[in-house]
């Protein structure tokens, strides 16, 4: 995120009579968007695998709660993984 903005900023300062800081107000608002996307599915994600090992402790024989419980933790991080992977690609750019 941080690169991001150094790259408007970097752009800002070259092209000064071309572009203001006004043009990349949707740019910056997406960008912040994108990483709140990831913070709250990974705090999601957190308290899903919480609720998982609580639900494995409280009541191990409750097979389909636990794979439902793990079906969604996973796919939450295979959900993550792409995202972060783009993010951190973006933010090289």
């Amino acid at each position: 995120m941080k690169d991001f903005h150094r790259f408007i900023e970097e752009l800002l300062g070259r092209n000064q009579k071309l572009f203001t800081d006004a043009d990349f107000t949707e740019c910056r608002k997406a960008a912040a968007t994108i990483h709140e996307l990831i913070h709250n599915l990974e705090e999601t994600e957190v308290k899903f695998r919480r609720k998982l090992t609580e639900t494995s402790a409280q009541v191990p024989q409750d097979k389909d709660k636990i794979v439902y419980l793990q079906g969604v933790c996973d796919g939450m991080n295979l959900i993550l993984g792409p995202l972060k992977h783009h993010s951190q690609l973006q933010g090289q750019s």
